[in-house]
């Protein structure tokens, strides 16, 4: 691997080194986590990790990388490819797999640019060929370690079917030519290939990876088209298809729409793995209904209203740094703005409660009393309580 560290020689070298110490790595992850969460091949896949802390450890190795000018080690090569193998297992495509980290190297020098003061920002722009070299060599190694971990898995007879049924369900939700090898991978998995198609999204509450696939095997195995999405599965089933034996585990969170036209596929599976998200959320077990969480889907549906609904409602606060007045508000909400009620729930005075009550209308410009206003409130909590499972939840495929 050809390196690219910053030189001690010269004074650039220097500088740059003293700008890159300079930086809270905390508020790097941050800035690049706002940009991953408008990553669909990074929300789309769900599993059991603190991606903030795997964000985290990525920037902590690259920094000390450019600081240092020394590669990782063996040690933390073998963590990467433990990770990375996880990735696989969990059967993420390799090709979203290596789109996060391309992404995130691109976010993480934006980042770099946006927190740094004029005088830092023109070093490292002055640099950025050293930066970038060091980038550049990171992601080579990422590359090799995937190709690795990817081949790995090759072997292993679930996770072939697991790849065979999510290239078939792409390319039907794609609307693409059924294909000879369409027809030889559906008959491999003995699924019917005819519409319509039943859509399904399935999730075993507090399960690993590892039983994700095993649920997914058995879907298969009984004549479902089912692959892993991290701690979910999503697939097809034909007409009839005998859900009972599966519902008897009490973990099971199972959403199917009616059937579907295949132009609707894509669609609906989307809000299907909403669906699964929020009901996860909520504590719901076997089956669930869209009708039991239409506020919720519908702010699903618009997320950038959604969005903006709660930039509206508590933007002001937030900006006054009033934490105290937007747990209230959150509070009168929950308790259907019954001050008596909320002022217990707190706990505060009643006359504590009205004079926050008076603060927040004041900040907002918002009248608690008007039902509008109330509804906008309404709307802005539960958006706030359910966005990071949606967010996690669709799987459309990149488009940036």
């Amino acid at each position: 691997m050809n390196a690219h560290p910053p030189s001690d020689a010269g004074t650039a070298g220097g500088e740059l080194r003293r700008v890159l110490e300079r930086f809270d790595v905390g508020v790097v992850v941050r800035r690049m986590e706002d940009g991953f969460g408008r990553l669909p091949a990074y929300t789309g896949f769900e599993w059991p990790v603190d991606r903030t802390a795997v964000v985290r450890w990525n920037v902590e190795l690259v920094l000390r990388w450019m600081v240092n000018g020394i590669p990782p080690d063996s040690y933390l090569r073998s963590e990467l490819h433990e990770f990375l193998r996880a990735r696989a297992a969990a059967g993420q495509p390799i090709e979203d797999s290596i789109l996060v980290y391309r992404r995130g190297a691109r976010m993480f020098w934006e980042a770099l640019l946006d927190l740094a003061d004029d005088e830092d920002r023109a070093v490292l722009v002055a640099e950025w060929g050293t930066v970038w070299g060091c980038l550049e060599d990171y992601l080579d190694m990422v590359v090799d370690v995937f190709a690795r971990a990817y081949a790995d898995q090759q072997d292993a007879p679930s996770t072939a079917g697991d790849r065979r049924a999510r290239a078939l369900f792409d390319r039907l939700c794609a609307r693409l030519p059924v294909t000879i090898e369409d027809r030889d991978r559906a008959a491999r998995l003995g699924f019917e290939l005819a519409e319509p198609y039943h859509p399904f999204t399935a999730r075993l509450a507090g399960a690993t990876v590892a039983g994700h696939a095993e649920l997914a095997s058995r879907l298969r195995t009984a004549g479902a088209l089912a692959f892993t999405e991290g701690v979910r599965v999503t697939g097809l089933t034909p007409p009839g298809f005998g859900w009972a034996a599966f519902l008897e585990d009490g973990r099971l969170i199972l959403a199917q729409d009616p059937p579907v036209a295949r132009d609707r596929l894509g669609a609906a599976a989307d809000g299907l793995r909403a669906l699964v998200a929020i009901a996860a959320r909520s504590g719901r077990r076997g089956r669930i209904r869209a009708d039991d969480y239409l506020p919720e889907l519908l702010l699903a549906d618009s997320p950038e209203a959604s969005d903006r609904i709660v930039r509206r409602v508590f933007g002001p606060l937030e900006r006054a740094e009033a934490v105290d007045l937007a747990d209230t508000l959150r509070c009168l909400a929950v308790h259907g703005f019954d001050s008596t009620t909320a002022a217990a729930a707190l706990p505060v005075h009643r006359n504590t409660l009205l004079y926050r009550v008076g603060r927040i209308e004041k900040l907002t410009g918002l009248s608690l009393k008007d039902q509008r206003d109330r509804t906008l409130v309404l709307l802005a909590v539960t958006w706030e309580s359910v966005a990071p499972a949606v967010r996690s939840a669709p799987g459309r495929p990149d488009t940036t």
